[in-house]
């Protein structure tokens, strides 16, 4: 008799703390639309791109060609990944060109120094660039560096060389 008590008991408590909005016993189950495990991998999506537009738009394309790529695989079906691949591809080569293309007019100029940083800056876009290496491996086998090992006398290699190889203070 006890036990029928104790029953109707648990089950009034049940009723009346359901219809209260006190479900304190089923506080423990997570309906499926409040999983973290769902949201997550979209937040994370859209942080990546949104990391990867903004890396484009600061001019850094290698760093954001990463980013698509990650994109790309972590979302193959995605084509829009692979729309952005290209693109930024397009850009580097386009900006590497360039570089190279301002590496040639400074070697013209006699300006050896901003010649090797352009060809270097095409490299760290794209650091298969044959031609941006060639250059300047072509420029660092004429004109050596200036330093302690490369000839020139101790005093000279800690001044500036302007284009004409004449040195300042």
């Amino acid at each position: 008799m006890t036990f029928s008590w104790l029953h109707h008991l648990v089950v009034m408590v049940s009723v009346v703390t359901g219809l209260l909005g006190l479900s304190s016993l089923s506080g423990c189950a997570q309906s499926p639309e409040r999983q973290v495990s769902v949201s997550q991998p979209i937040s994370t999506t859209v942080n990546r791109e949104k990391l990867a537009l903004d890396l484009k738009n600061r001019g850094e394309l290698a760093e954001a060609l990463i980013q698509w790529k990650i994109l790309a695989t972590i979302e193959p079906s995605n084509t829009n990944y692979e729309t952005q691949i290209d693109a930024t591809r397009q850009l580097i080569d386009k900006k590497s060109k360039q570089f190279i293309l301002d590496g040639i007019a400074n070697l013209r100029q006699g300006a050896r120094e901003a010649a090797r940083l352009s060809f270097l800056r095409a490299l760290a876009l794209n650091p298969k660039n044959s031609e941006a290496f060639n250059y300047l491996r072509q420029l660092t086998m004429r004109y050596p560096a200036i330093g302690p090992n490369s000839g020139w006398p101790d005093d000279m290699c800690c001044m500036n060389y302007s284009a004409n190889g004449e040195g300042k203070e």
